[in-house]
């Protein structure tokens, strides 16, 4: 498992404006990219644009190196489309409405998802989109970002810290630690979509994927909202039951409200922070599996339905009468990696988190980092190969 063969090189990935130009006399700052490559010549691509992941080559089971994450050959795909490989923070998924109670004071949150109802992913200008501080220490890149006080309707300064570490038997592990001067809320996770049959083979070879998913349980939501409810209710007998492998398969899919899965499953375990296997996803042409491992008591599926329909008929002026939220989901296009078109379904994200708008709900696991606390997630993206049984 260790890193010690693990080859880091460092270039630029493009250019983005400084949030503070006067102060240090220039206009545009440089987005750094870190390709981490081990002694088997799989490698990981990383950029500085929201510490995120752009790419993750490993090998097929007939030794192939491939591409198995969706995203773009350069900074202009991040910025028009947001999310794909980023750190979301400081909180990921929804609060209701925006508002939030801290010691009794309500904060009030920037409102920003797609229908302009509720806060998502942490706001306008969230983790995922900013430069973070980044560099290169031990075979390891590690990434910060000062959050100032205020942003987005938060309170306090947070301090946050990504290390990113490749291993040489390909484990991606992700350590995230934050810090905050006052009680604030923090659910920090990557978010990354992928398909383990290659980043541009869209819904036809995601369809051929088998999940296995630790949770005997999920978060009831209003299918209306996206929202928990509060109900915490058993996976037995539903679709969101996915103990044992399964093939998501078109049936599968659209079995699910809202034609395919974006939801809150509850992992199995003793306590609610210890680190452990969450998920498994196979894909049988490759070869390729995936597991996931985290210390966070939930895990976000999700089957890449918001990604732009190709049966979907799109008037020509439809952008003149669509809320301007609602865009963002509606896109008709959004070209990928090597010039690819990715399409409805044609990637999947499996994101450890605490459970979506906890902090306005007392049972759920507390959200709240306070002064001289840190902030502790720590995560594993494991590829393998299946064996030849």
């Amino acid at each position: 498992m260790s890193a010690k063969e693990t080859f880091i090189e460092e270039d630029g990935f493009g250019f983005v404006p400084r949030p503070d130009p006067e102060e240090h006399g220039r206009s545009y700052e440089i987005v750094r990219r870190y390709t981490m490559t081990n002694k088997h010549k799989a490698s990981v691509r990383l950029i500085s644009w929201g510490a995120g992941i752009q790419s993750i080559r490993v090998p097929d089971k007939k030794g192939v190196l491939g591409d198995v994450v969706l995203g773009f050959d350069d900074i202009n795909g991040y910025l028009e489309n947001r999310y794909m490989g980023s750190v979301i923070g400081r909180l990921v998924n929804r609060v209701a409405e925006g508002k939030m109670s801290i010691k009794k004071t309500i904060y009030s949150l920037t409102i920003n998802d797609e229908c302009g109802l509720d806060h998502i992913h942490g706001g306008v200008i969230a983790f995922d989109n900013v430069n973070w501080n980044s560099y290169v220490l031990n075979k390891q890149v590690v990434m910060s970002h000062l959050c100032p006080a205020g942003r987005e309707g938060y309170p306090g300064h947070m301090l946050t810290q990504v290390k990113y570490t490749w291993t040489d038997d390909n484990q991606l592990h992700i350590n995230i630690r934050a810090t905050a001067t006052e009680p604030t809320p923090a659910n920090i996770t990557n978010y990354c979509l992928f398909n383990l049959a290659g980043h541009g083979t869209g819904s036809e070879e995601l369809k051929k994927h088998v999940a296995t998913i630790n949770a005997d349980s999920w978060t009831f939501m209003d299918i209306k909202n996206n929202l928990p409810t509060g109900a915490i209710r058993p996976v037995e007998g539903t679709v969101y039951d996915l103990r044992l492998p399964t093939q998501l398969s078109k049936e599968r899919l659209y079995r699910v409200p809202g034609g395919g899965y974006n939801h809150n499953l509850c992992i199995c375990s003793p306590s609610s922070w210890c680190y452990r296997f969450h998920a498994r996803i196979i894909h049988g042409g490759t070869g390729r599996t995936l597991e996931i491992y985290s210390n966070h008591p939930g895990l976000q599926f999700y089957t890449g339905n918001d990604l732009p329909d190709p049966n979907r008929v799109y008037p020509p002026d439809w952008e003149d009468y669509t809320p301007e939220f609602c865009t963002r989901t509606m896109k008709s296009r959004i070209q990928g990696k090597d010039g690819i078109t990715y399409r409805r379904h044609g990637g999947f994200v499996l994101s450890p988190q605490n459970y979506p708008n906890a902090v306005n709900i007392d049972h759920f696991p507390s959200c709240i980092l306070y002064p001289g606390k840190v902030y502790v997630h720590d995560m594993t993206y494991k590829f393998g190969l299946l064996s030849a049984k």
